[in-house]
């Protein structure tokens, strides 16, 4: 399968043709006049994707069989792994990562504030402590900084996500000398020093939620390159006909979802492509004003989010809002806040001022348009209220 180049291209090079999901698009009636309302998120379905489910249905095997065992396989060649385990769902997937390293009461798990809970609940599942550490605020990623100074002897694990489509800096983590579960949920195709992300971690985890970077409506995914680790994901993942001991789960995929994975795994490039175009657009037209526009770490950036930094976020979010452009903090807390714990400051400061923008491979040429005419005049008049005011 092709990979991307991790290169954002010429914006005059976007098409103007929508790939898919035209069921998506939502029209408000207002006054008898339509305005266009565009979701922050949404799935790139087309007939393809139908096709392969519906061949599934047809078949009669829907549960877990054939097709999650293609998909396993896929996925795992795509990363550069030898060994994938589908599961239900990206939490899931981060629980048995961390079971099969032995990270169970006792043990700490380190992993970034400025992320979604997933990893925070898939530590407690293990028995383990999570301990919370700030970002490095250039790329919304952990960093070795931050984190050397918090391992100790109970430390058995290292949670990297790669925020937004953008890798973290790794070989830093790796040197660390503590097991790297890289966190995919956000950035598969995504390259690091010209190396896939996932390829790089002891286990590596990715999500197929509804909006990743490819579904399957819910799941997720273990690749790793050990035999043993391979042996003990499997043996969790259900319980059927096994033995009761040790502890055994239900996260089994079906293969429905895998079917639907397939086919998303197979349009990835043209997906990346598209994301990248749409970048380029964004860059351009924002490059003008004072606001930090996304860093693409070793050019692998794969903008799952085009998250910008700017001054009056909430203000810029609900005025987009009004002109029906769905803008949201890429993050929803820290999870420091939720945790009374201080000394965050760079995730405070992504959570006052972080603001994701719509960017999916279903976005349209008049959507993309309709965004960045919304954003200039916003970011415009912003400028002249506070030359106004002074």
């Amino acid at each position: 399968m092709e990979k991307h180049t991790g290169n954002v291209t010429d914006p005059a090079s976007v098409s103007g043709e929508k790939p898919g999901c035209e069921e998506w698009r939502m029209i408000h009636l207002e006054s008898g006049a339509s305005a266009m309302i565009i979701p922050h998120s949404r799935p790139s379905i087309d007939q393809s994707d139908i096709d392969a489910v519906s061949e599934v249905l047809s078949s009669g095997r829907i549960a877990q069989g054939e097709k999650v065992k293609e998909f396993e396989d896929a996925v795992a060649r795509y990363v550069g792994k030898k060994y994938g385990v589908a599961v239900s769902s990206g939490t899931s997937a981060l629980h048995l990562a961390l079971l099969s390293l032995g990270v169970g009461p006792g043990d700490e798990a380190i992993m970034p504030s400025y992320v979604c809970s997933s990893p925070y609940f898939a530590t407690l599942h293990a028995g383990a402590v999570p301990k919370i550490v700030d970002i490095d605020l250039s790329n919304f990623n952990i960093c070795a900084d931050a984190v050397e100074p918090q391992i100790s002897s109970r430390t058995k694990a290292i949670i990297v996500p790669h925020m937004f489509g953008n890798p973290a800096e790794l070989d830093p983590l790796l040197e660390l000398g503590i097991p790297v579960i890289e966190d995919c949920a956000q950035s598969l195709g995504a390259e690091y020093k010209s190396h896939q992300v996932g390829s790089l971690g002891e286990l590596s985890v990715f999500s197929f939620y509804a909006t990743k970077m490819i579904t399957t409506g819910e799941g997720g995914m273990i690749v790793t390159d050990d035999d043993e680790s391979l042996a003990e994901l499997v043996e969790l993942r259900d319980y059927d006909k096994k033995p009761f001991s040790p502890t055994k789960y239900n996260y089994k995929m079906t293969d429905l979802q895998a079917s639907l994975g397939l086919s998303q795994l197979r349009k990835l490039p043209s997906f990346i492509e598209r994301r990248l175009r749409i970048a380029s657009l964004y860059n351009e037209a924002l490059s003008k004003y004072e606001i930090q526009l996304p860093n693409a770490t070793a050019g692998g950036n794969v903008f799952y989010r085009y998250v910008v930094m700017l001054g009056k976020m909430e203000q810029v979010r609900e005025r987009a809002h009004s002109d029906g452009v769905v803008c949201e903090r890429p993050v929803f807390k820290p999870l420091h806040s939720d945790l009374e714990i201080a000394q965050f400051p760079n995730s405070d400061k992504a959570y006052d001022h972080a603001l994701s923008i719509p960017l999916y491979p279903s976005l349209s040429q008049e959507e993309a348009d309709h965004i960045i005419a919304s954003l200039e005049q916003i970011l415009r008049d912003l400028v002249d209220t506070e030359r106004v005011e002074q």
